[in-house]
């Protein structure tokens, strides 16, 4: 398949996730990444509905997209004595756990903070946080993510998108939370406090470009017709 390839990073939003993706992820590839995601999380949200039973929506989540031709190349362990774990709590702030290089976290950071700050990120940002936090008054959502305060729960992804040779694969970093009743503490940072907890596991996924390319405008149809789109662009990276 031929495809522009970028030569910039570039970074956008699809559902709860924020996506990163490195130079050299072509355009086509790009999209394929934003339509997987959007659907197979938005089937997540459909089936979970206001439940927080996180791990559930991770696994709705992550079956849609092997359903789509993606597949999974690793589920990082956190190992403690005894016993590996999936998920490990985070203590402090999130982006300090994440298992990706300081390249990618430093790109995940400038895109969240691109996205938080610029007023052309407005739509984006507005998606994210409302898909990211539950049971929250609505006033409320865009200081929540940042800010904190009160009782709120929710979920997101900081995903890295590369490309290599015609092979696309996501690592994405799987965060969900509880806050009661915790004053100042943003989402991205758990003080570690009995009335907050962070939860983190990472996964890394890759994509079947040529079965893949067979239900390409199957999906791009689907999520037309939903007549909805729950993706963005974040400017200013």
């Amino acid at each position: 398949m031929s495809c522009s390839v970028i030569g910039s990073p570039s970074a956008a939003v699809c559902v709860s996730i924020l996506l990163v993706f490195l130079p050299g992820v072509s355009a086509q590839h790009q999209e394929d990444v934003r339509n997987s995601f959007e659907l197979s999380a938005r089937a997540a949200d459909k089936q979970i509905g206001s439940s927080d039973d996180y791990a559930k929506w991770f696994n709705i989540f992550k079956t849609t997209l092997l359903n789509l031709h993606w597949f999974s190349q690793k589920d990082g362990l956190y190992r403690v004595p005894y016993v590996d774990r999936i998920e490990q709590e985070v203590k402090g702030f999130v982006f300090d756990s994440l298992d990706v290089s300081k390249s990618d976290r430093e790109l995940l950071l400038r895109a969240l903070n691109s996205l938080q700050q610029l007023e052309e990120n407005k739509d984006a940002l507005k998606h994210f946080n409302q898909s990211v936090l539950d049971k929250v008054e609505p006033d409320a959502i865009g200081s929540l993510l940042f800010l904190g305060g009160g009782s709120y729960h929710g979920k997101f992804q900081l995903a890295v998108c590369s490309e290599r040779n015609d092979a696309v694969v996501v690592s994405t970093s799987y965060v969900h939370f509880h806050v009661h009743g915790a004053q100042y503490s943003g989402v991205l940072y758990s003080s570690g406090k009995v009335d907050t907890k962070t939860t983190l596991s990472t996964h890394e996924l890759g994509l079947n470009n040529e079965l893949f390319s067979k239900v390409r405008d199957s999906i791009k149809k689907k999520l037309v017709d939903s007549g909805v789109s729950e993706q963005a662009p974040i400017s200013g990276l």
